[in-house]
């Protein structure tokens, strides 16, 4: 199947390109996700994309459309997890990591097995946290570095001790000021009592918090009015990937520790949390990095 797709042509990536067209483009073109053909209104609206991006208008979806669609839409976790049902020889163009680090090439079963040998064995659950996390990262357009992979690793580690899954602060914020319940009403005028305690890969916490990073991943006020939403691992991972590339949490972000020759592993534990246990994680991003670049495949 070619990638490339023109006007006129029926192929089942037209659904997906229609789809991301309309969670892309601002007003939606409104296309049919039901049908398989490239009409003239998906002509219109590839048009609209490519010059709001800079690219050549002529209509059609080749490696440069792609490329840019995929890193609009890989932000999102609706975006990832609809990149996770592409043919594999198309996720690597979309998310543009061909000529990436690594992070992506690694063998999971190598990489588990080294992991098993340095910090001992895993219950399936962990193993399927481990894979599914590994698994969101290599869809990420914006995780090109191994390093950032190895640091989100690490921090996900600790964060979560060593569940591997998305996990709620322990007493649920008792103590503290964002532990006290929150009243929030939905578009439809449905009232909700929420606690915005730490939730996620990350620990996300405070109202104000959940509603920025809502609004970024274009989610809208789900994270607010439902903020159990941050426990889902594709919700998780996009909260964490987003906060960690954008300075979203504390304001630091990772490519100030980490890009071209520098790796600061101690310093960039103040994108989560000032320098509380920076040594350990910065252990585990070390012997993380080390472990991809040993998992790599030719």
């Amino acid at each position: 199947m070619s990638h490339v797709l023109i006007k006129g042509v029926r192929s089942p990536l037209v659904i997906t390109l229609k789809s991301w067209l309309n969670m892309i483009l601002a007003p939606s073109p409104g296309l049919n996700k039901d049908d398989d053909k490239f009409d003239q209104a998906t002509f219109d609206a590839v048009v609209r994309f490519q010059v709001a991006q800079g690219l050549h208008p002529d209509g059609q979806v080749g490696s440069g459309t792609w490329s840019a669609l995929g890193k609009k839409i890989g932000g999102s976790d609706t975006g990832l997890e609809t990149i996770s049902l592409l043919p594999d020889w198309l996720k690597k163009l979309v998310t543009g990591k061909s000529q990436a680090l690594g992070a992506t090439a690694v063998n999971p079963a190598t990489f588990l097995g080294m992991y098993m040998k340095e910090f001992g064995g895993l219950t399936q659950s962990q193993i399927d946290g481990l894979e599914l996390l590994h698994g969101y990262i290599e869809l990420d357009p914006n995780v090109t570095d191994i390093r950032w992979a190895a640091y989100m690793l690490a921090t996900v580690k600790w964060e979560c001790a060593d569940s591997w899954h998305p996990i709620e602060e322990g007493g649920k914020g008792a103590g503290h000021p964002y532990g006290t319940a929150v009243q929030v009403t939905d578009t439809d005028g449905t009232s909700y009592s929420n606690t915005y305690y730490g939730r996620g890969y990350v620990q996300l916490t405070w109202k104000a918090n959940y509603e920025k990073l809502g609004l970024a991943l274009n989610l809208g006020n789900q994270l607010v009015v439902h903020p159990e939403k941050a426990l889902e691992p594709a919700t998780a991972y996009s909260i964490m990937s987003y906060g960690m590339r954008n300075g979203s949490f504390t304001g630091k972000k990772l490519s100030d520790f980490i890009h071209a020759d520098q790796c600061d592993y101690k310093n960039a534990r103040k994108i989560i949390n000032g320098l509380d246990q920076w040594a350990v994680i910065k252990g585990y991003a070390e012997k993380f990095e080390a472990m991809l670049q040993a998992s790599l495949g030719p």
